[in-house]
């Protein structure tokens, strides 16, 4: 029979450690609930030129933040005007590395010194900078604001693109509090109580954005034209039932209940280009190898395939 102070010595042992490893992945306030840090914001009056520089964005497959702004990088057709280059999730390190030494530097983290930015709490990513005579220059580190800047960039003449358009900023705060930081919000909740909480904000809010979808005219959120909802919505609506439910216990509805969101995502999915920005295999071996506080045995549970999981609804 086993030694019940000893099983209760382990648990709060654990416990402790469990606490220690999630302030450094995910902080909270006081109360339990996860907060985002803020990352590297460029001047108001920046705009992009491209002249006498060369303009870099670093992204990580698995991350929604980068996924944002690769999707715009992607719908307006930028290869010309800014080189992405990806990284790597070092699930043993707990670090971002680069697959080739990018100017000397092997991790992101010494990128960022080299770039003479210390006083962060973290290396993160996504990450747009400018490199002028060697010069490292950060421009931004918010997605929120990466994706404005890389939509203003325009395209080559002949290439036909998409155009994202701005949207209420209400509902833009939203999606991103309650949608995009409310999944992590449940999966990095400390307590019952700050978990509830969270799953209410996400739940409520997902059904604010399937009433929107049936009262509009057109395939998208505010209607015929594509807008930086659609945008934001995605990469967290496409990682549902791979990552979000399971992992994060986003588990109060199916997602798969919300009818119109289900089918606004395929039509999204199926825009030309997103396929190529989603990268199901990365996720799972991020999210359920990476995230140790989460999944500790780090196994990936098997789940159907990206294909299957979005197919459209049998009528």
């Amino acid at each position: 029979m086993q030694n019940k102070y000893f099983i209760n010595f382990s648990k709060k042992l654990w416990f402790w450690f469990w606490k220690k490893l999630m302030n450094g992945f995910a902080p909270s306030d006081s109360q339990g609930n996860y907060k985002r840090p803020t990352g590297i914001l460029a001047d108001k009056k920046f705009k992009f030129t491209g002249n006498n520089v060369k303009t870099y964005l670093l992204l990580g497959n698995s991350c929604p933040w980068c996924h944002r702004t690769l999707l715009v990088y992607k719908l307006k057709k930028l290869s010309k005007k800014v080189e992405v280059i990806f990284l790597e999730a070092d699930i043993n390190s707990g670090q971002w590395i680069f697959n080739e030494k990018f100017k000397g530097c092997k991790t992101l983290h010494q990128f960022y010194k080299k770039a003479e930015k210390n006083n962060i709490f973290r290396s993160t990513l996504p990450l747009l900078f400018e490199l002028h005579n060697e010069r490292i220059n950060i421009l931004s580190s918010e997605s929120s604001q990466i994706v404005r800047i890389i939509n203003s960039i325009k395209g080559e003449p002949c290439q036909k693109t998409l155009q994202i358009n701005n949207c209420s900023q209400d509902l833009l705060r939203t999606i991103h509090s309650e949608i995009n930081d409310g999944v992590y919000k449940c999966g990095f909740a400390r307590n019952q109580f700050s978990y509830e909480k969270a799953s209410k904000g996400l739940f409520e809010a997902l059904t604010i954005i399937e009433k929107k979808l049936d009262k509009k005219i057109g395939n998208w959120i505010c209607g015929e034209e594509l807008t930086y909802a659609d945008i934001y919505l995605f990469p967290t609506l496409i990682r549902w039932e791979l990552v979000y439910r399971q992992l994060f216990k986003c588990t109060e509805k199916e997602i798969s209940d919300f009818k119109n969101i289900t089918k606004w995502r395929l039509s999204f999915f199926e825009l030309s280009n997103v396929s190529e920005t989603c990268f199901e295999s990365e996720w799972k071996k991020d999210y359920y190898k990476a995230l140790f506080p989460l999944n500790p045995n780090q196994i990936v549970p098997i789940l159907p395939s990206l294909k299957e999981i979005i197919q459209p609804l049998p009528k």
